[in-house]
């Protein structure tokens, strides 16, 4: 064999054994990586936390539109033209105060004509009762002046009432919504000089689902409302008040298999207003002094996992008919010394070893 030979065979030895020795280096490692996982290195981690007592509250949320109780229309009783308006939107007024004044000329002469004819038939009747009493006249000539002193007296009447309803006055201690007319304006019966309400006196319809039927009928008694109208958080906090249920309608729609509901502002204030858009929250169910854990706790399925710090494994729970709101449920009373599982609850099976994150949160990894 010749010396050229010999040296390639020698470099292919050379090429093996550095393969062999990259593939057994390559086993070892990832065997090292695999009996590393017995250590908790690459366990599960979850963050884990006792329950705590607190009170919880179940409840529904519905939404609707602030309204005014009774909302009254100011029409005018006569017609002409408007000489004079004063209702200005947003105030409040007292009532028999004067919003408006309409041309009274025509009726001031109508009356002027009636108080003429009345004084003119008064004259007559005690001019025929003197006769009559002394017998110088029939009881036929009394009685006929008698009446037509009478309807003159009616249409006199008449005719002061038409003038002073020149006057349009509040009918109520209001507030006024709707005061769109002005001066120039023909006023007439068929249209409101403006518009007025009670604004102590406030109310929410709500439209409810028919499943809520019962809750209201049989636990009216029971029920709190919170009305809350969303504000804008740059300016203002949200405004909140109570309210009393006052009339549930004894019926349920067919077309929309929904109720109404009406509600009763207790303290409307000054952050309530006919038309603005509130939620409303009916409290049914209060629970104190309670083991709770955060809703996010449970999986989709509604179970969730508890944690042995001795064996360093979770357990499987499923706790059906447990109360619960938009953030919190109750955790039994004998599971209450537990830790639960709060993130990571998906990525874990009953019994299996987890780590727990160290401060609470999850670690870089």
């Amino acid at each position: 064999m010749s010396f050229q030979g010999k040296s390639k065979k020698t470099v292919k030895y050379i090429i093996f054994a550095g393969v062999t020795g990259l593939l057994v280096l390559l086993v070892l490692v990832l065997t090292g990586k695999k009996k590393s996982g017995t250590d908790g290195q690459t366990l599960p981690i979850v963050v884990v936390q006792y329950p705590e007592y607190g009170t919880l509250t179940q409840s529904i949320t519905l939404s609707g539109y602030v309204e005014a109780n009774a909302m009254i229309p100011i029409v005018p009783f006569v017609q002409g033209t408007i000489t004079e308006y004063t209702a200005r939107a947003g105030d409040f007024v007292q009532k028999d105060t004067i919003l408006a004044r309409i041309d009274d000329a025509p009726f001031e002469q109508q009356r002027l004509q009636a108080r003429a004819a009345y004084l003119a038939s008064q004259s007559t009747f005690e001019r025929i009762e003197s006769l009559y009493r002394s017998g110088a006249t029939s009881q036929q000539n009394y009685d006929s002046a008698k009446a037509q002193r009478d309807a003159s007296k009616a249409q006199y009447d008449l005719a002061q009432l038409q003038y002073d309803y020149t006057e349009v006055k509040a009918s109520i201690d209001g507030t006024i919504l709707i005061a769109d007319m002005a001066v120039g304006s023909i006023a007439t019966g068929s249209e409101p000089i403006a518009v007025m309400a009670d604004l102590s006196d406030q109310v929410v319809r709500l439209t409810v689902p028919e499943k809520y039927f019962d809750l209201f009928t049989l636990k009216k008694e029971n029920l709190t409302v919170t009305i809350t109208r969303p504000a804008d958080e740059e300016f203002y906090e949200d405004a909140s008040t109570s309210a009393t249920i006052d009339t549930i309608a004894p019926y349920v729609s067919p077309q929309s298999k929904t109720f109404t509901v009406v509600c009763k502002l207790d303290e409307p204030g000054d952050r309530f207003r006919p038309g603005m858009y509130v939620k409303v929250s009916v409290a049914y169910a209060t629970y104190e002094g309670v083991p709770l854990l955060p809703i996010t706790a449970k999986k989709l399925d509604g179970s969730c996992y508890s944690y042995d710090e001795e064996s360093q494994t979770v357990g499987y729970h499923l706790f059906e008919n447990t109360p619960s709101d938009a953030e919190h449920f109750i955790v039994p009373e004998e599971y209450a010394h537990l830790q639960f599982v709060t993130d990571g609850q998906n990525s874990v099976f009953d019994g299996q070893q987890v780590r727990v994150a160290d401060g609470g949160v999850f670690e870089d990894l």
